[in-house]
């Protein structure tokens, strides 16, 4: 027997999930999660509810606010430093004929939109309705 799928968590659920998650990465002195997680906030939330979340996470983490605010205020870098770039002289390099290519004008890319999963509703032209009128309605095709 196949098991019926379950209601989803309601609002608070969600945000009291987001509030325990923000607690564990405060806990753990995790960064790059507080980062995420914070970020994941704001977007769900707003900035404006960055100051209730800042009350509520001191009060049940004193000590772990304490911490993330002073490496928010020195910018924990989420990833590695980008590579040091390649300085070349164009000078001293040159480079053969054949490698040079001309750009292509550019072109617009239009968007890809998504294929319809379902047909488009019937137009409502009153002759079209007329028509219609003379189809076999749902029930009568089932009992044939």
């Amino acid at each position: 027997m196949a098991a019926r799928p379950s209601a989803p968590p309601s609002p608070q659920a969600r945000r009291q999930a987001q509030l325990q998650a923000l607690q564990a990465a405060l806990a753990a002195r995790d960064a790059i999660s507080m980062q995420r997680l914070m970020g994941q906030w704001v977007h769900r939330h707003g900035v404006s509810s960055l100051d209730a979340l800042a009350t509520e996470l001191f009060a049940a983490e004193p000590e772990g606010w304490a911490w993330w605010q002073n490496a928010a205020q020195q910018s924990v870098p989420v990833q590695s430093s980008p590579p040091e770039p390649i300085h070349v002289d164009p000078v001293s390099a040159p480079v053969p004929q054949s490698k040079v290519q001309t750009l292509a004008p550019l072109r617009r890319i239009e968007p890809q939109l998504p294929r319809a999963t379902r047909p488009a509703p019937a137009p409502s032209h009153p002759a079209l309705v007329q028509l219609r009128s003379w189809l076999p309605d749902q029930e009568s095709r089932r009992a044939a």
